[in-house]
């Protein structure tokens, strides 16, 4: 079960930075009248190492407040 209230980011496995992306497909919804991810593929990118990258999990401490 996942902790509702554990929070995350995903990062560069090689520097730590979180400006990284993955590819993905998205599909559009007639219904909604939106664009859905449908599937997010293997290849990740890290924009600070400008090359490719394994992403890892790293549990955020902070609390957010609104």
């Amino acid at each position: 079960m996942t902790d509702p209230n554990k929070r995350i980011a995903i990062v560069c496995s090689s520097c730590g930075s979180d400006n990284v992306s993955r590819d993905a497909w998205a599909v559009w919804d007639t219904r909604e009248q939106q664009w859905v991810l449908r599937c997010a593929f293997d290849y990740a990118h890290c924009h600070k190492c400008d090359g490719e990258t394994r992403l890892v999990e790293v549990e955020l401490r902070e609390t957010v407040t609104e």
